[in-house]
């Protein structure tokens, strides 16, 4: 994990944003779209609408690389530095978005991150892990 510690914080982010464009490419999209209504029940319109706020992440991504960056006050500069590693449970009810709320920053900062997506939608968590996982290195 030391090379995504060290690349730099514009390519990592430009990585995370090819996860969420591989997101809202049509198979992944339904995919996610119909696990969300088959183990939880969410009304096919909601998880839809959940999908689109999860992958229309632009603003958020720009917000985040501008966060990430260091910041100057007189004489002194603040540098963010990653923390290691970062352990996300995350809540059933926006099984997408919240994932990718919680993971996006973490990685974006250069941590390693590790996803325990909630029992009762396991396999729509371990979609969104596996599509991120097919743009970020190994």
């Amino acid at each position: 994990q030391r090379d995504w510690r060290i690349a730099p914080c514009e390519e990592r982010v430009k990585l995370l944003k090819d996860g969420l464009r591989e997101m809202a490419a049509s198979p992944v999209y339904e995919e996610l779209a119909k696990l969300m209504v088959q183990e939880m029940g969410k009304p096919i319109a909601e998880a839809k609408e959940e999908m689109e706020f999860a992958v229309g992440k632009d603003d958020f991504m720009k917000i985040l690389l501008e966060c990430l960056q260091p910041k100057k006050f007189d004489k002194s500069t603040v540098v963010r530095t990653p923390y290691g590693v970062v352990a996300i449970m995350s809540p059933w009810n926006f099984p997408v978005d919240e994932i990718l709320l919680l993971a996006l920053p973490s990685l974006a900062s250069g941590n390693t991150v590790i996803v325990k997506p909630s029992e009762v939608v396991p396999e729509t968590g371990a979609l969104v892990v596996k599509t991120l996982q097919k743009v970020l290195p190994p």
